[in-house]
């Protein structure tokens, strides 16, 4: 009985956590940086390929490459701060003595700079996947929780006000449901951001 009490407290707590918020504000910001950060490197690599036979391409491939990295670097951060992941900084080793070309050359030798890449890219449809779920879930909230108004008001195809009660109780139920799922899709999204975006040399 005391497993069965707490099981319902943990279902219910979720509401009142803290960090449930701060997974659905990651969730959020997916949709947009993701649009921003798809738009931006697709844009710069084919302008940067496409302009290679006159030498043009070369600078800006060069700073897109250095962009990304500072944005895969924030991406890094926003996970630490928001989703609380545990990730070891992109780049463990010292550069205090090292040469600007030593520097670029051993970013582009390491294998967190391409997975990086692969990352800020995939954020996109990452994105569009949580917007589209979070309306979702939040809609059929909405729904469930207004079916008696909406059966008062002829707008619902419920047959009785105590069905219409019955799930708008069910409601309530789907909105923490709806809570635990969206901290299941941060703590993946936490997880796969730990594994792009961190050295694998302290893993």
């Amino acid at each position: 009985m005391a497993e069965v009490d707490g099981a319902i407290r943990e279902f219910l707590m979720v509401a009142f956590k803290k960090q449930t918020y701060l997974n659905i504000l990651y969730l959020l910001f997916s949709f947009p940086l993701g649009t921003a950060y798809f738009i931006f490197l697709v844009t710069g690599l084919s302008f940067g390929f496409g302009l290679l036979l006159i030498w043009v391409g070369i600078p800006i491939l060069i700073l897109i490459f250095l962009a990304w990295w500072e944005i895969a670097s924030f991406e890094r951060q926003m996970a630490i701060w928001l989703l609380g992941t545990e990730i070891v900084p992109m780049n463990t080793q010292s550069v205090s003595d090292s040469s600007i070309l030593q520097r670029f050359m051993r970013r582009v030798k390491s294998p967190v700079t391409w997975k990086a890449l692969v990352f800020l890219l995939v954020k996109f449809p990452l994105g569009i996947f949580s917007l589209v779920l979070m309306t979702l879930l939040l809609c059929l909230t909405i729904a469930m929780l207004f079916t008696p108004v909406l059966y008062v008001l002829g707008l619902s195809e419920v047959s009785s006000l105590l069905e219409a009660i019955i799930v708008s109780i069910a409601g309530i139920f789907t909105g923490f449901l709806s809570l635990h799922v969206l901290n299941v899709l941060a703590g993946l999204s936490g997880a796969f951001a730990k594994r792009m975006l961190s050295s694998s040399e302290n893993r």
